[in-house]
Parts: structure tokens; sequence; C-alpha cells
């Protein structure tokens, strides 16, 4: 486990999230419903006891997030609320997974940061995206509010979230022995009520993969030719069951052939100055197929 490397080389560990609206509900009169902790624990990733871990919600409204803004931020007009962990951490040590996702397109890196924002600015970037009714109604019976402001910047915001973390954002690692290939975050697509709609295609790459780099940027690109990758070997009902479900969404449906030089996560990271593309990926212990098929998606 990451969290024991670093300890074992003297580190101080803080494993932090805060779940998405669905599952913890917080707002400016507290926590409405669920527990970032719990379902750490649930998801089989620590134990709730774990000391180490802290659930951003826990930290106050007011006392546990500040107002980030920047000229690189400019897709979020009067900044986004983050973690007050994004200024006291010395070191940050990006983990995401490698999925698809029903809004995004693809949950990873970047993506991942949205696990530092507060409430409020959650529901700011999501009212530019689609499907934000769903994100509304899990919001119901609290005090905030979703504005579209017009500007189609969905994807645009979730990468500034990282300029909050520029400074402190050491090395972005996947663990890719599993990924999802279609619809994500959750197991399903859509949640109607009790059930589902749309069951989450798994994966496992072979061989499995591990991969870093200190570029944001880089990482990312390499995620996404493999996030892309995959989804091509997606069995026809599994990708015809997304297709038809999320026919009306470009993010997901444009995703395997729009290049990952021109996937807008990329291509505002590097106008925004985050990292840049990879300029060198060095393998060890994967076969040359792989590194080919993998280089492929970069074109």
């Amino acid at each position: 486990m990451v969290a024991e490397l670093l300890e074992g080389r003297g580190a101080k560990v803080v494993i932090g999230d805060q779940s998405g609206i669905e599952h913890v509900l917080h707002h400016p009169g507290g926590v409405i419903h669920g527990s970032t902790k719990e379902n750490f624990a649930h998801s089989v990733m620590g134990a709730k006891d774990d000391a180490r871990f802290v659930s951003f919600e826990d930290g106050g409204w007011d006392e546990g997030f500040y107002c980030h803004q920047s000229p690189e931020t400019s897709s979020w007009p009067n900044g986004f609320f983050i973690s007050q962990w994004a200024k006291k951490a010395d070191h940050i040590i990006s983990l995401p997974r490698v999925s698809a996702h029903s809004q995004a397109g693809a949950t990873l890196g970047f993506k991942c940061m949205v696990g530092m924002l507060r409430e409020d600015s959650r529901m700011e970037f999501h009212a530019n995206g689609p499907y934000n009714k769903f994100i509304t109604a899990a919001a119901k019976g609290s005090t905030l509010a979703s504005r579209d402001d017009g500007t189609g910047t969905f994807l645009e915001k979730i990468v500034e979230i990282s300029d909050a973390l520029r400074d402190k954002l050491r090395l972005t690692l996947f663990v890719a022995t599993q990924a999802q290939a279609t619809f994500g975050p959750d197991r399903y697509g859509m949640h109607l009520g009790p059930v589902g709609l749309g069951k989450a295609y798994i994966m496992s790459p072979q061989p499995g993969l591990v991969f870093a780099s200190a570029d944001q940027v880089a990482a990312e690109a390499f995620a996404l030719a493999l996030l892309r990758d995959l989804k091509r070997s997606v069995p026809f009902f599994p990708r015809f069951a997304e297709r038809m479900i999320l026919f009306q969404n470009r993010n997901v449906q444009d995703f395997v052939d729009v290049p990952v030089q021109n996937h807008p996560y990329i291509r505002h990271a590097i106008k925004i100055g985050l990292g840049e593309l990879p300029g060198e990926i060095i393998y060890k212990d994967i076969p040359d197929t792989v590194q080919e098929k993998l280089g492929r998606c970069f074109e």
C-alpha cells in the first residue's frame, strides 16, 4: 500500500476524500446523510477506524474549505471551494482509478480531484454537464442550488481544480489491474430508485498495469489511451447498452474516436500549464504487442 511505503520513509500520511453527492450530502447546515469514512471501509480500501483517513466533510462547511481562484481558473468566474488539505499538505499523491463515466466520459486523474471540492462547487460544475437532473435530485433536502452559467465548460472546470494543487502534486499513480469500461462511476449507469439501469462492464487488462508520472497530464494521457483501448474490446451487448442509454452524451459517444492529444482534458490542461503529453513512455515487463497497441491510441 502506498501509505505504508511513505510511512516507511518517514512521512506522516493523511488519506482524504469526499464521496459524491448521492452518497454523502453536505450543505451549510451540516451533513444530511452519508459518511465518506464509512464508504472508505465499505469499499474495502481501508478500515473505518484508520486514524490516517480524513473525510473532508467532517472539517466543516466554512472551516474545512477555502476559495481558490487564479488566472488559470477562468471557467470558474468566482473560483471554487476546495478542502483546506490542499493548503495543509506538503506533498500530494493522487491515486485515481481507470474508469468510464456516464457524464464526463472518463473518470481518471483530473476527475479524481472533484473529491476535494465542497458540495456547492460540485453542484456548480455539474450544472454545465449532461444529466445534471440526477445531481439535483440527489441534493434534494439541502439548500444547495444548481445554476447553469451557460458556458458549457463542464470538462474545463474539472481540469482547473488541479490548479489549486499544481505546487503540491508530486505523483499520479494508477493501478490498472481492473478497469470499468462502460458507464460509471458507480456499478450502474443510472439509479432509478432501488434498481439500476446500465450495468457497468469490468475488464482486467492483460497484463495488469501499474503506471505513474510526476507530470499529471502525461499520466492522464496514458490512462486515456488505456481506457480507449479497453473500450474497443468491450463485447457487443455491453457496448450497445451504453450507447443506447447515454446516446445524448457526446463525452461518451465520441470517446473512442477522439485522439488522446485532442481530448478536452488534455487540451485544456496543457493550455493552462498543468503538464505535457508524455515525451517518453518507459515500459517494464510489458509485451511489445501491448506497447504498440497503446502507442497507436495516441495517433
